[in-house]
């Protein structure tokens, strides 16, 4: 028997015949012929049936079908439930029994940023060897044009690979000897090849920042150290030719896309080092005018000049105001939210286990600078984050947070009060710790990075401290809020399912246990934390997170049964067809044929024609 799909989501779109396995994702005519008719007033725009529903909602847990109109879930139930909202506009789709989540909402990443350079990055993330890296530099290379780079910014571990190791710039050389290559790991080590040493006149007598290495190796290449500042990988970024603004907007609409891939239709952006607000965001900016965005982005400011950050915060808050949406057509989809990650540059800790953990306390004015721009953040009440690897860092921060409060309040005014605010990381952040956060407010965004540096934490920290980091169960029997994340695209993978498979099993990407078995979250828990959690820090907790009525019309329909399939493919996990704002904004196999396909992305070098993004299987 073949079944058809008549009346599809996007407009004007063909029909699209299945049979075979495919014919589970359309609604039989005769099970169409079944829904009576709604006035036009009340029917929906879009009903998805046949599905296996977690709604997160407590009141109706799982479902069958839901209703969506203008945006909106309108309602959700069984198909019986949601027959009689058919009327004669409505689109319908079946989801074969596929199962249906609400839309990831990544609590920590950089996307603006991240899609800026899209189009000119090959990634790395979930290839299974170093060999097959080193291939895929080698066939970049070959298309790369002279004057450009291959570049490998971020997004992988060395313990994904077969081989359990970093790469050499004796490797890299090899796979790319006249075309220059930077492969960044984290912001703890970068890998020149020779050829890039030469492009960027880099020889023994080149002085680095303070904080940081060369390291000069026989075969002409070199590599970057952030001991633990991460200037000089920051800067070697920073050197690389970038795209036009046009590209730009193209390279970010497919990054989008990719995100909608994987489920993911919201994102809290944190800014990032050397991105700067607003120039560098031309690229989403453009999306957001023509309402071609396809998740909803909450973004945090993030200074740049290193020691004049209250300067800068002092002209985003006299010119931008803070809850203001600025997308077209587009609810709460391009909002400026608050200051943060980093409020001052001196009271950053860095994340890099492979050097000493850092001392903030050491570093010249930290204290005055970081309450100046709290200070004046609290006065002007905008939300803050701020981030934290380890517990020492947090409290040193804390009593600046709780001196700006009091010093706010003796002067009448309100201080942290009514002010969303958090940490972001705290790998090692201890219960007392988590009392004060909890005492002034805060919430804790946590994200996957140990999943892709655990392996050395545990050789510098040891067993037991690996064990707690992050501590998730302390975070939640504190009842502070908790959105998991990332902080991809250059530390961790945008991939939300390593971040979902690393918050319920407590391994890392490459299958080496780190979290204690008191801290492995249940699925239901992860995938709380992972959308309404996350949606906490933007402010959105009542609109996103729950497929209820009301909420925003943001779910992602699976390729695998999240609660039922075995631990070790939950990393395999896609979004067979992602919808945002009631609209199609991503579709794969059977529904490949409901998404409008994307202008060409250019260079025409990309690595993303050739590879793509993630790289599955």
């Amino acid at each position: 028997m073949t079944n058809v799909i008549t009346s599809t989501i996007l407009s004007r779109r063909r029909l699209l015949a299945l049979s075979g396995a495919g014919a589970a994702s359309a609604l039989t005519l005769g099970a169409c012929s079944k829904f009576s008719r709604a006035g036009s007033d009340v029917a929906a725009d879009f009903i998805l049936a046949d599905a296996n529903v977690i709604t997160q909602n407590a009141s109706n847990p799982r479902a069958q079908s839901i209703a969506v109109k203008n945006g909106l879930i309108q309602a959700v139930g069984t198909n019986n439930d949601i027959r009689n909202l058919r009327g004669p506009g409505t689109q319908i789709l079946s989801a074969g029994g596929r199962t249906v989540i609400p839309g990831l909402n990544d609590s920590h990443m950089h996307p603006t940023r991240a899609g800026r350079f899209y189009a000119a990055e090959l990634r790395w993330d979930g290839v299974r060897s170093l060999k097959r890296g080193l291939q895929m530099i080698r066939e970049a290379a070959a298309k790369t044009p002279e004057g450009e780079w291959v570049r490998v910014v971020g997004g992988w571990s060395p313990f994904q690979f077969e081989e359990r190791r970093l790469p050499t710039p004796a490797e890299l050389t090899t796979a790319a000897p006249d075309t220059p290559v930077y492969v960044l790991y984290l912001y703890s080590q970068g890998y020149l090849n020779a050829a890039a040493v030469k492009a960027r006149g880099l020889g023994p007598s080149t002085r680095a920042p303070f904080g940081t290495r060369y390291e000069f190796t026989e075969d002409g290449g070199c590599i970057l150290h952030a001991e633990p500042n991460p200037d000089l990988l920051y800067g070697s970024i920073g050197a690389l030719p970038p795209l036009s603004i046009g590209t730009q907007t193209v390279s970010t609409k497919h990054f989008y896309r990719e995100l909608n891939r994987f489920g993911l239709t919201s994102v809290i952006d944190a800014g990032g080092g050397g991105h700067r607000f607003p120039d560098d965001y031309g690229g989403s900016d453009a999306l957001a005018q023509t309402g071609d965005l396809s998740v909803r982005i909450s973004k945090y400011l993030f200074p740049q000049n290193k020691g004049q950050e209250l300067e800068e915060f002092q002209t985003w808050t006299r010119e931008w105001e803070t809850g203001v949406n600025r997308a077209s057509h587009i609810m709460n989809a391009y909002v400026l939210m608050g200051g943060g990650e980093f409020l001052v540059w001196a009271a950053g800790d860095y994340e890099n286990f492979l050097a000493d953990r850092p001392d903030i306390t050491t570093r010249d004015n930290w204290r005055p600078q970081l309450l100046g721009v709290t200070r004046h953040l609290l006065q002007e009440r905008w939300p803050l984050r701020i981030h934290a690897t380890y517990d020492q860092s947090m409290n040193h921060i804390l009593d600046v947070f709780e001196e700006a409060h009091a010093l706010e309040v003796a002067e009448g005014r309100l201080g942290f009060a009514g002010i969303r605010w958090a940490f972001d990381h705290g790998e090692t952040v201890q219960p007392a710790t988590l009392q004060r956060i909890k005492a002034l407010g805060g919430g804790m965004a946590m994200q996957a990075r140990m999943a892709y540096a655990g392996e050395y934490f545990l050789d510098r920290y040891g067993v037991d401290a690996t064990r707690n980091a992050p501590p998730f169960r302390d975070v939640i029997e504190a009842g502070l809020p908790l959105g998991l994340g990332s902080d991809s695209t250059r530390v961790a993978s945008y991939n939300p399912w390593n971040t979902l498979y690393w918050a319920t099993t407590g391994r890392s990407v490459g299958r080496t246990l780190l979290h204690g078995e008191r801290h492995h979250m249940s699925r239901e828990e992860a995938l709380f934390h992972h959308t309404v959690g996350s949606a906490w820090f933007s402010q959105e907790e009542s609109l996103k997170g729950r497929l209820a009525p009301g909420q925003f019309a943001d779910f992602a329909v699976l390729n695998a049964p999240y609660l039922d399939v075995p631990d070790e493919d939950l990393m395999s996990i896609e979004s067979d067809l992602t919808i945002m704002d009631g609209k199609v904004v991503w579709g794969q196999d059977d529904y490949s044929g409901f998404v409008e396909p994307l202008p060409k992305l250019q260079p025409e070098w990309s690595p993303v024609h050739t590879f793509g993004g993630y790289q599955a299987g």
